[in-house]
């Protein structure tokens, strides 16, 4: 969730995290509890629409862990055509969004549902931490930066609306957008994180750029060490590229300094759905990635380094 940067409404001087500076979630403090609240909903990106409320779910609970927190509960929000599409489907979404909910270790209070033409499903999740909230652009020179899922949903899901997506790449593509986030954030925590944020709407370089706005520093990406779903560089060859992953290149392209292929940066900027979080770690940590995937049971990708070569900007290699 993307706070507003500027707004008249009330400030509560209980707030933490949100209205002055954009993030994943909002923070409240609440005596010694910090609340996070974020929300996230939207219309099928999977035919199947069990998966689609999978999805739906995880993506909505991946704020509550870019955040550093834990989720406890959270409100389902539906817009259904009932004279359209019938409930036995809609049922099959809520078991979906339940089910990883449940994986989750977050309970379903109830929700709200209203009719309107074209489905959307999704959460209002709040979570609680503990310690002090990880930020998106708290970094520091020499951070290294690392991503915890490939990149790519956007691509596949425009392909799946043309029929153009095979049965792998849309089980490649599910797999990862069912994943929780929740060991991806204890990665970050026992490594000591600077900085943490989800990779979602903005794509890989958006968010970014997010990280090192307000700051004086810029960043590298090795485009060579990103990973990349199976099957997106052939999609995108055919044409296979979002409306809003364009505008995702267009708004941030004055900030980038390639020599790659636009092909690569349209990948860096695509569009994700329940995308891994992208973690800035401090120069000394030393990480052995087979040890990760061995103890964390995830993968993660070393994709390139903070520093202040480049004037506030990316420079892609």
């Amino acid at each position: 969730m993307r706070q507003f940067e500027q707004h008249k409404a009330l400030k509560s001087e209980n707030l933490i995290v949100g209205l002055d500076h954009p993030d994943d979630g909002g923070v409240i403090s609440i005596g010694e509890t910090k609340i996070i609240q974020t929300v996230d909903f939207f219309t099928p990106i999977l035919d199947n629409p069990y998966d689609w409320g999978r999805v739906a779910a995880a993506n909505a609970l991946s704020d509550i862990y870019a955040m550093g927190g834990e989720p406890v509960s959270a409100l389902q929000l539906v817009c259904w055509p009932r004279e359209d599409i019938s409930f036995d489907i809609l049922g099959e979404v809520i078991n979906g969004g339940l089910d990883i909910m449940a994986e989750a270790e977050c309970t379903v209070i109830g929700g709200h549902s209203i009719d309107d033409k074209e489905p959307k499903y999704g959460f209002s999740v709040t979570g609680v931490i503990k310690d002090t909230p990880f930020l998106n652009n708290t970094i520091s020179e020499n951070d290294k930066l690392y991503i915890t899922k490939p990149l790519g949903i956007g691509i596949i899901a425009t392909a799946i609306k043309k029929e153009m997506a095979s049965d792998e790449e849309i089980l490649e593509a599910t797999n990862n957008m069912v994943s929780l986030n929740k060991e991806a954030l204890r990665f970050a925590k026992d490594n000591k994180a600077n900085a943490i944020t989800d990779i979602t709407g903005f794509g890989l370089l958006g968010h970014l750029t997010e990280m090192i706005n307000g700051t004086k520093l810029s960043a590298e990406i090795n485009s060579k060490d990103v990973p990349v779903i199976n099957g997106v560089k052939e999609l995108l060859k055919k044409g296979i590229y979002p409306s809003g992953s364009k505008r995702n290149l267009d708004s941030i392209k004055e900030k980038l300094i390639y020599e790659v292929t636009e092909d690569e940066i349209k990948i860096l900027s695509d569009a994700q759905t329940s995308g891994g979080l992208l973690i800035s770690l401090p120069s000394e940590v030393n990480i052995n990635l087979e040890e990760v995937k061995k103890d964390y049971k995830i993968d993660v990708w070393e994709i390139g380094e903070i520093n202040s070569k480049y004037n506030k900007k990316i420079n892609i290699i």
